[in-house]
């Protein structure tokens, strides 16, 4: 495909030299990826499935000034189902060639690929807030930063007799964590499954990844598993920053927290959490972990109105017309649903919307992460009474938040 001077063709294996400098200019790395973390992206990714864009005015001289690629993932939806879908990643364009439509003939030669693939969902994570609506993403995940002060981190309940946490050695820790994590996408919407391409990437620690940090130390638990790191906050403190905490149950929430939170020498820990998370709720001190912020984790594209809404649970029975805008592709239209035992039955239909929404509300709505009723407050989202807007409210709530736990 081409465009005047720019060319945009599929990745070929002298590219990603070129790559690797443009994707560090573009999301301000001190250096870019040094052969072996580039290796550990190679291995998780197709050439075919990367799509880069060159200046060609000095033909003798192509100059790398796009790039686009997404990986093959599996996230669960609301009831456990799982769905295959692309991940959109490494997307850039140099800022010496903004504003000449490089990102829309990126995103539009991958759909396209998507739509052959019949693909029904797609998802980012997003490096800023306002680029991916107007390709019909919406914002469906989101996690809390927290920092706990471990003088004030006391739990309610008694610690068991006997723990059932224990160090994990390497070679428990490649047989156990992959199967742990593969059991808690299961527990919750938005989650992401990890290909054995991934783990190699987790497992080699690479020095360049720790940013100065400590290497991993696992946690294991018969339901679940932690992971964190020891970073010289000052030269006289240090901080655990936990990389990663899965549990499948409760029981195995507490029992990796009071671990943690038992840390010798560590005054505070840092983490990443769902957003209702019950760490709070646990301890003696709500104020004790402290959220610091909250982004955006995870923006979800749905490519396939009638399979998606489909495939997933139902919190509550009832039926509606939906009508769906698509500004960017044709994946709009009015669709008849009626949800019965949690399931839905979708079909095209020429019958009056009882329900409107933009495609991007639909994918911010679909996990659980946001509420109808936040999007109607809002004037994004119309129904026909007040009676639909809750059932539909209710309809797409889910009893846990989306997280997706995989960042990409």
């Amino acid at each position: 495909m081409s465009n005047g001077n720019l060319t945009l063709r599929r990745a070929i294996d002298s590219d990603w030299q070129d790559i690797a400098t443009a994707d560090a200019r573009a999301f301000a790395f001190i250096e870019p990826l040094d052969d072996e973390a580039l290796a550990d992206i190679r291995s998780k990714v197709d050439d075919g499935d990367v799509v880069v864009v060159h200046d060609n005015v000095d033909p003798d001289r192509p100059v790398l000034v796009g790039i686009a690629m997404f990986y093959r993932m599996v996230m669960s939806v609301p009831g456990g189902h799982r769905a295959n879908l692309p991940g959109l990643s490494w997307v850039s364009v140099a800022s010496t060639h903004r504003r000449r439509g490089i990102l829309r003939m990126m995103i539009t030669e991958l759909f396209e690929q998507w739509k052959r693939e019949e693909s029904v969902f797609s998802i980012l994570t997003a490096s800023e807030g306002t680029i991916y609506e107007r390709f019909g993403y919406g914002p469906a995940a989101f996690e809390h930063s927290v920092r706990v002060d471990l003088r004030r981190a006391v739990f309610r309940a008694k610690a068991p007799a006997d723990s059932r946490v224990r160090f994990g050695d390497p070679d428990q820790i490649r047989e156990r964590v992959p199967e742990l994590h593969n059991r808690w996408v299961s527990t919750r919407p938005g989650a992401i499954m990890r290909a054995p391409v991934w783990w190699n990437m987790i497992f080699a620690d690479r020095p360049m990844l720790r940013n100065g940090r400590s290497g991993l130390h696992y946690l294991l638990h018969a339901d679940g598993y932690a992971s964190y790191r020891i970073h010289h906050e000052t030269e006289s403190t240090s901080i655990a920053e936990v990389y990663e905490i899965f549990a499948i149950t409760d029981e195995a929430h507490t029992d990796l927290w009071r671990v943690l939170v038992g840390l010798d020498l560590i005054p505070a820990i840092t983490a990443t959490t769902p957003v209702d998370d019950p760490l709070p709720l646990k301890l003696t001190d709500l104020r004790a972990p402290a959220v610091t912020g909250i982004r955006d984790s995870m923006w979800l594209r749905i490519l396939d109105v009638e399979k998606a809404l489909a495939l997933r649970e139902y919190g509550h029975d009832t039926q509606f017309v939906l009508e769906v805008s698509d500004g960017y592709r044709e994946s709009g239209g009015r669709f008849a649903v009626s949800i019965t035992d949690s399931r839905a039955t979708v079909a095209v239909t020429e019958a009056d919307p009882t329900v409107r929404m933009d495609i991007s509300v639909l994918g911010s709505l679909y996990l659980g992460g946001y509420r109808a009723v936040d999007f109607a407050a809002a004037e994004r989202l119309w129904t026909v009474d007040a009676p639909t807007l809750h059932a539909i409210d209710q309809a797409f709530s889910t009893d846990k938040k989306p997280h997706a736990g995989t960042f990409f």
